[in-house]
C-alpha cells in the first residue's frame, strides 16, 4: 500500500480567496477591529506564508476561514471563497457549524498550533489515526488502517511509528505530538491545508523532513498550503509568496524573493534583522543595560543561605554546582493495555549545571529533552540516579523539602496553554505563587509584582484582567516566563521558551535572559532546537541521542570537527545555516 495521492487538482481558479475581511472582538473600538481588510488570494499547488509578531493577526485569520473564532469574536465584514473539487465558489462567512463540516476535513484541513489541546488525552494516536482514516478510506480494513497510519507516521519523521501508534498523547514529547497532528491533518489530501505553526517544536532534522512532505504534498496533490508562522527561514524555504500582517493590518505582500530581497515596509525589515543566525555568540558586550525585577531589588538578592558557595557538596574545583545529574535513567511504560512496553528516556545520564552559566540541551525531537528538564526540575522521579539542586537531593528532600526549594527551582514549560489554568485571569496566575511563598504580603503589592512582571516581558499591566484564551500563543508563553521569573529563581529550566513567539518577541525575550543572567546571577538550563538561538544565548551545550547523553562541550566549538554525528545532523539540515531555495 502506498500514499500516492488519489488526484490532482488542477483547477485554475484560486482554492481560497480571502476579500477585505476584518475580525472584530467584543472590546474593540468599532473603527478599529482587531484584523482590518486583509486580503489575499492562493492557487492550486501553492504556499503562501502569513508572517507576523504575535498577537497580529495571523492565527485569527486561519480560524475565521474555518468558523473557529473566539465566542467573543465575530467577522465583521469581508468575504471568505473557498473553490471546491467541483470547481464551485463556496463562500464561508456566515455558515453554521454543520454547514462548514462539509468543508472540514477533506476539503479544508487544519494543522493546530497547539497539538495537545488537538488530539484527545483518552485515545491513543493509532485509534485517531484509524477514525480520521476509516472517514475518509471508508473501504479499509483495520489492519490496513493501520498500515496506512504508520507509513503517514514515518513520512513526517518517527523512527518507531508503531510506538507511536500505541501510545497516547501525553506519552509523546511535544514535537512527536506535533508531527501526530501534522499527519492526522495531511492524510485527507484536503484542497486546501493550513498550518498554523507546525514546525515550532520540531528539531531542525525533522523540521526540514516536515517541510519537504508538506510542500511535496501540496505540488503532487495541486492542494493549496496557507503557512503561519513566524520563522522566516522556514518561510525562505517553503513559501512561494508571503503576506506581512502588523497589528492585524497587511503592510507587504509579494513573492518570497521580492518580500526577502527587497523589503519595503520597515516592520518587514526589523523583522528579518531579528533573524537569529548560526555563527553568531552572544558576548558581554552584547547585552542591554540591566533591568529590575518586579519583587524586591537585584542588590537583595545574593546566594540562598540553604547552599553557601563554600558548601563542598555544591562546589567543585573552585566552580559552584547548581544543579547536577548523577547517573539519571527514567523509564516509561507506554501503550495500551493490550500493548504495553517499557519505553527508556533517559538512559544513564550525568551533567553539572554552573551557577550563572547557560546550559543548552540539544537533540532530535523525542530524544529525551523535555524529559530531562522535567527530572531536573522536579516535576518527574528519576527511576534510577540521583537529582541535585544547590546540593539537596531532590527525591530525598520530601514535600516539605521540595516546597522549600520550589521558589528557588523554577520551570518554562514548552505549551504555554497547558500551563494556565483557562478558568483564572492572567494576573491571578502570576500572583498565586507570589502568595503561597509568601513574597507579597497584600492585595496592592501583588497587583504591582503582577504589573512589573508583565513589564518584564513586554506585556502590558492590562493583561492581568484578561485570560489566556484571549491571548495569542505568544502572549502566553510570555505570561509563563512571567510567572516563573517573579519568584527570584536561582535555577530556571527553559523547555523551548521561545518557540511560539515571533522573531522580534523572541529577540527581546532573549535579551531578558542575558540581562537577568548577568544581574542577578540567575542560572538557567535552555532547552531548544533552533540551533542559532542555542549557540547565541548558551555558554556549554548537552547533546541528548536517544535518551543518552552523546556530547557536551564549549559552545564556541559548536563547530569543530569531531562532534557526534547527532550534532552533524542537526547542523546540516539547519535551514538557517546557508541559503537555502526552493527547488
Amino acid at each position: 500500500m502506498t500514499t500516492t495521492p488519489e488526484k490532482a487538482r488542477t483547477s485554475e481558479k484560486p482554492v481560497l480567496r480571502v476579500r477585505d475581511l476584518s475580525i472584530r472582538f467584543a472590546w474593540d473600538d468599532p473603527d478599529r477591529p482587531t484584523v482590518s481588510d486583509v486580503s489575499f488570494e492562493l492557487g492550486p499547488g501553492q504556499v503562501l506564508a502569513l508572517v507576523g509578531q504575535s498577537g497580529s493577526g495571523k492565527s485569527l485569520t486561519a480560524a475565521a476561514i474555518l468558523g473557529l473564532l473566539p465566542r467573543e469574536a465575530e467577522v465583521a465584514r469581508g468575504a471568505l471563497e473557498f473553490t471546491t473539487d467541483t470547481g464551485a465558489v463556496a463562500e464561508l462567512t456566515g455558515l453554521t457549524d454543520r454547514q462548514l463540516d462539509v468543508f472540514r476535513g477533506s476539503g479544508i484541513g487544519m494543522i493546530f498550533q497547539n497539538p495537545l489541546s488537538s488530539l484527545d488525552p483518552s485515545f491513543t494516536i493509532g485509534n485517531q489515526l484509524g477514525e480520521i482514516i476509516g472517514r475518509h478510506r471508508p473501504s479499509m480494513s483495520r489492519a490496513e488502517r493501520r498500515d496506512f497510519g504508520a507509513q503517514w507516521l514515518s513520512r513526517v519523521g518517527f523512527d518507531d511509528p508503531e510506538r507511536a501508534l500505541d501510545s497516547y498523547p501525553h506519552e509523546l514529547s511535544g514535537g512527536m505530538r506535533q508531527r501526530a497532528m501534522i499527519a492526522l491533518a495531511s492524510l485527507s489530501e484536503p484542497a486546501l491545508l493550513i498550518a498554523d505553526e507546525p514546525t515550532t517544536a520540531l528539531d531542525t532534522v525533522v523540521q526540514r523532513q516536515v517541510l519537504d512532505v508538506l510542500r511535496d504534498t501540496a505540488r503532487s496533490t495541486g492542494a493549496a498550503l496557507l503557512f503561519i508562522t513566524h520563522d522566516f527561514d522556514v518561510v525562505e524555504y517553503l513559501a512561494d509568496n508571503v503576506v506581512v500582517l502588523e497589528k492585524g493590518t497587511v503592510v507587504e505582500s509579494g513573492s518570497r524573493d521580492e518580500v526577502f530581497g527587497a523589503p519595503r515596509h520597515p516592520y518587514t525589515r526589523e523583522l528579518l534583522a531579528s533573524v537569529p543566525r548560526l555563527g553568531r555568540r552572544a558576548s558581554l558586550a552584547d547585552w542591554r543595560g540591566p533591568r529590575r525585577l518586579g519583587v524586591g531589588d537585584a542588590g537583595d538578592r545574593g546566594v540562598p543561605s540553604a547552599a553557601s558557595a563554600s558548601d563542598p557538596a555544591v562546589e567543585r574545583n573552585g566552580i559552584r554546582i547548581v544543579a547536577a545529574l548523577d547517573d539519571v535513567t527514567k523509564e516509561f511504560v507506554v501503550g495500551s493495555r493490550s500493548a504495553r512496553r517499557r519505553f527508556v528516556a533517559l538512559d544513564h545520564v550525568s551533567l553539572q549545571v554552573h551557577s550563572g552559566e547557560i546550559y543548552g540541551v540539544i537533540g532530535a525531537s523525542g530524544s529525551g529533552k523535555s524529559t530531562l528538564a522535567r527530572v531536573m526540575g522536579g516535576l518527574l522521579d528519576p527511576t534510577g540516579g540521583s537529582v541535585r539542586f544547590e546540593g539537596t537531593d531532590l527525591a530525598g528532600a520530601g514535600r516539605r523539602g521540595r516546597r522549600e526549594l520550589r521558589p528557588r527551582l523554577q520551570y518554562v514549560f514548552q505549551d504555554p496553554a497547558s500551563s494556565l489554568n483557562p478558568a483564572l485571569h492572567v494576573g491571578t496566575q502570576i500572583a498565586r505563587p507570589l502568595k503561597r511563598f509568601g513574597r507579597v504580603s497584600s492585595s496592592r503589592d501583588a497587583r504591582r509584582a503582577v504589573a512589573d512582571a508583565l513589564d518584564l516581558v513586554g506585556l502590558p499591566a492590562a493583561f492581568a484582567d484578561r485570560y489566556p484564551h484571549s491571548l495569542s500563543g505568544g502572549q502566553q508563553q510570555r505570561v509563563g516566563i512571567a510567572r516563573a521569573l517573579a519568584l527570584e529563581p536561582q535555577l530556571l529550566i527553559l523547555d523551548e521558551p521561545t518557540s511560539s513567539l515571533d522573531v522580534s518577541a523572541q529577540a527581546g525575550i532573549v535579551d531578558l535572559l542575558l540581562e537577568l543572567r548577568r544581574e542577578l546571577d540567575l542560572t538557567c538550563v535552555f532547552i531548544g532546537h533552533n540551533l542559532a538561538l542555542v549557540e547565541w544565548m548558551c555558554d556549554r551545550i548537552g547533546v541528548l541521542d536517544a535518551g543518552r547523553l552523546v556530547d557536551e562541550f564549549a559552545t564556541e566549538d559548536l563547530h569543530s570537527e569531531g562532534r557526534h554525528s547527532a550534532v552533524q545532523k542537526l547542523l546540516e539540515a539547519d535551514l538557517g545555516s546557508r541559503k537555502l531555495v526552493v527547488p
